[in-house]
């Protein structure tokens, strides 16, 4: 999609200066920085249910049943 933005010249300066000592183009690092700006301010794709989550009270502390069957490994006979 093409359209023309107003940037102010010292804005505009500076662009040049930077895509000339990163061998890119203007048009390159407007793109990144839009992409950037946009990253930071569009809405969450998560869905709101998502962030609604109650967890589950009855739920066995996962460490403990792993360190339990830690201690009932046998030992390895190759190491």
């Amino acid at each position: 999609m093409n359209f023309n933005v107003y940037i102010p010249k010292d804005k505009g300066d500076k662009i040049t200066k930077v895509a000339k000592t990163m061998h890119r183009s203007r048009n390159s690092i407007i793109n990144e920085a839009l992409d950037e700006w946009l990253g930071r301010h569009l809405p969450s794709k998560w869905p709101s249910k998502f962030f609604d989550f109650k967890p589950i009270d009855d739920v066995p502390d996962f460490k403990l049943i792993r360190s339990e069957l830690k201690d009932q490994r046998p030992e390895d006979p190759l190491a």
